[in-house]
């Protein structure tokens, strides 16, 4: 065998596609430097041809004296059996490490049914002693008929950094949150979609993404109410981050000195029954936001002897870092709160973005599971010939899998119990990752552990009555969609990407019952933007597109703008309005369980939050909504859009007159 043929071998062993199909029909071979790279990033020798042929060696013997898998998802109240190699004596251990369940088994070991959870089969033989990861996993992740008992439901989207009011200093915070989405719980909205709100970094004061967060298991602090309101400029108009973070961090400060000062014996009680509840985990991101303040955002940069956490004390202002996560945890639950005394009966729906920044605090605090040198991102395609690094850290899947995904189990875990719907940006990569090299190799797919991952997912799912959303746009490999929609999570559908071959957009009835549809998303032209080309005008603009393809594109957009003119009876004459509230009311009558309507089409925006691959070339993440949240409750298009979603939407959407909201 070459060394190639080893090379080639052994990535097939750990999960590295040899090759992919491009989006232009054409087939990619992964490269030899490419593999090697990939294999690095795993923890894997390849620097060698010995040691290629070692590591190949020694994954095969060691695969081949298993008797048992590694891990296995079983199915909840429903028995199992493994067929057995030789006899054995066995136990299985709970999550808490008691033993549930023990004997001993010849030709096969049958296990009886296991409520959902995570289990530990150890199996015991003359010669070797093996343990089994067991995923007790639910018939399928709540629904929306499971946690509201309607079929179908309808909700809002939008960023919370947009909101606006006379206090909030110019970004939104959760406070805001409970006020607008109290006003759209009293119009019969289901839930309100929001950008992620990861913890974005204290020192980290460039980043304004909320997709390239520090850490996805931590709240993001811009987001805190202060107990004085304050004002700040804005820029042309857009948000201002560096003056509103000037001026919000001060006030944090002043505040967190109240509390010092002033608390009470409850107050201090409850805040340490806090930080005892979420554990060691706060405690080290607490210490890497206090040693950031002095070292910056990127641990990589920091001494050495401070960049892994095991090595790090305690510092001075961890208490306050833990304060602050405090802060934000209450007004979230708050928040959730003002929804549920709206009517709103899921409340907060929240995105988990896709990682985290390679330097922030999620990687530090995880360095030995993380994969090095290599980022997460998206091959080559008609609008990114050099395919994409998204600059995101990716977990190394066997070191996931040998670490039983505990810190996803975590993350999805505290996600879940903020809100009553989590969408899962890229949910693709729960079945294959695209990593591209740091060393500049090309890009290319490495297999995940689809049925575990998914199996975590409807467990923590069941466990906090949370409904998943799994954005599966784009190249969808053949099955995936099916088995997602069997495990309970919904499928999104963005009605503007709905094509048909002749290029036109297929009827709202055509969309998949089991999804989430909307129109657009922060990603897409709003309703306005589509239909006057705004987004193909922006990629003119900054030198994405020629005159002549813009003109093509325009022709394009018009075919399409007929066929929602059909598929939604807009006359010739409608305004923009009359478009907007067109397009809703279809979505409304569509099979779809789940309708999401963005609050800058309610609010009559024109232009995109976010314009993917630009960071300066257009505003991202800095447009404030065009009304303050007072206004919300008196916004006629919601009230209009609320009454065309029809009474299997809205079976209680009634108004109330003259009844006090405590939540405004």
């Amino acid at each position: 065998m070459s060394s190639d043929d080893k090379l080639r071998q052994l990535a097939q062993e750990c999960g590295i596609h040899l090759g992919y199909d491009a989006w232009d029909g054409s087939h990619q071979t992964t490269s030899p430097p490419t593999l090697k790279a990939l294999l690095r990033a795993l923890g894997v020798e390849v620097d060698t041809e010995n040691a290629i042929g070692e590591e190949l060696r020694a994954r095969c013997s060691k695969r081949a004296a298993r008797t048992l898998p590694v891990e296995q998802v079983v199915l909840a109240e429903e028995p199992f059996k493994f067929a057995l190699l030789q006899p054995c004596e066995w136990y299985l251990l709970d999550g808490q490490g008691h033993e549930i369940q023990a004997g001993r088994s010849d030709v096969s070991l049958t296990l009886k049914p296991l409520p959902v959870g995570y289990f530990t089969l150890v199996a015991r033989g003359p010669d070797h002693c093996e343990e089994v990861f067991l995923l007790s996993r639910p018939a399928h992740a709540p629904t929306i008929a499971d946690l509201t008992g309607l079929q179908q439901a309808w909700g809002v989207s939008g960023a919370i950094y947009s909101l606006q009011s006379r206090t909030n200093g110019g970004l939104g915070n959760y406070a805001d949150l409970g006020q607008a989405m109290s006003s759209m719980g009293q119009s019969g909205a289901t839930y309100f979609g929001i950008n992620p709100v990861h913890a974005l970094g204290w020192a980290a004061q460039d980043t304004i993404s909320p997709y390239s967060p520090s850490h996805r298991g931590f709240l993001n602090i811009d987001h805190i109410a202060t107990d004085a309101g304050f004002e700040t400029e804005t820029n042309d108009g857009l948000i201002d981050y560096a003056a509103f973070r000037k001026q919000h961090r001060a006030a944090l400060e002043a505040d967190y000195a109240r509390f010092c000062r002033n608390a009470t014996t409850a107050e201090r009680g409850k805040f340490e029954a806090f930080c005892k509840a979420e554990g060691p985990e706060l405690t080290r991101f607490a210490t890497f936001e206090s040693i950031s303040e002095t070292h910056g955002s990127d641990f990589r940069n920091w001494p050495s002897q401070l960049r892994k956490h095991e090595e790090t004390a305690p510092k001075p202002r961890d208490g306050f870092h833990a304060w602050l996560q405090w802060k934000a945890s209450n007004q979230v639950e708050a928040a959730q709160l003002c929804a549920a005394q709206s009517g709103m009966a899921l409340g907060l729906y929240l995105d988990l973005a896709v990682g985290a920044r390679p330097g922030g605090a999620e990687v530090w605090m995880h360095q030995d599971l993380i994969a090095r040198g290599v980022s997460i991102g998206a091959p080559p395609d008609q609008l990114s010939p050099a395919g994409q690094s998204w600059t995101l850290a990716a977990y190394a899947p066997n070191k996931l899998s040998e670490n039983r995904y505990e810190p996803l189990r975590t993350l999805l875990r505290k996600l879940m119990t903020q809100a009553g719907i989590i969408r899962i940006d890229h949910v693709l990569g729960l079945t294959r990752s695209y990593w591209v090299p740091e060393d500049g190799s090309p890009g290319a797919y490495i297999s995940q552990p689809f049925d575990a991952l998914l199996a975590v997912v409807a467990i923590e799912a069941w466990r906090n009555r949370c409904c998943v959303v799994g954005e599966d746009l784009g190249l969808v490999p053949t099955g995936f969609r099916e088995r997602l929609n069997a495990s309970g999570l919904y499928s999104y559908a963005v009605w503007q990407y709905e094509g048909t071959p002749d290029g036109a957009l297929r009827s709202a009835q055509d969309l998949r019952p089991f999804t989430m549809a909307c129109f657009g998303t922060h990603d897409t032209p709003t309703i306005r933007g589509f239909w006057r080309g705004r987004d193909i005008e922006w990629w003119r603009s900054i030198g994405w597109l020629s005159t002549g393809r813009a003109m093509e594109l325009h022709s394009a957009r018009a075919i399409q703008r007929n066929s929602l003119r059909q598929h939604c009876s807009i006359p010739a004459n409608a305004t923009l309005d009359d478009v907007s509230h067109a397009i809703h009311r279809e979505l409304g009558k569509s099979p779809a369980e789940l309708v999401t309507v963005q609050l800058d089409d309610l609010l009559g925006g024109e232009q995109t939050q976010n314009l993917p691959g630009t960071i300066n070339e257009h505003p991202n993440w800095r447009r404030p909504t065009a009304k303050d949240i007072e206004a919300f409750a008196r916004i006629q298009s919601l009230i209009k859009t609320s009454t065309s979603m029809g009474p299997k939407r809205n079976p209680n959407a009634v108004l109330q007159e003259k009844e006090v909201d405590p939540c405004l």
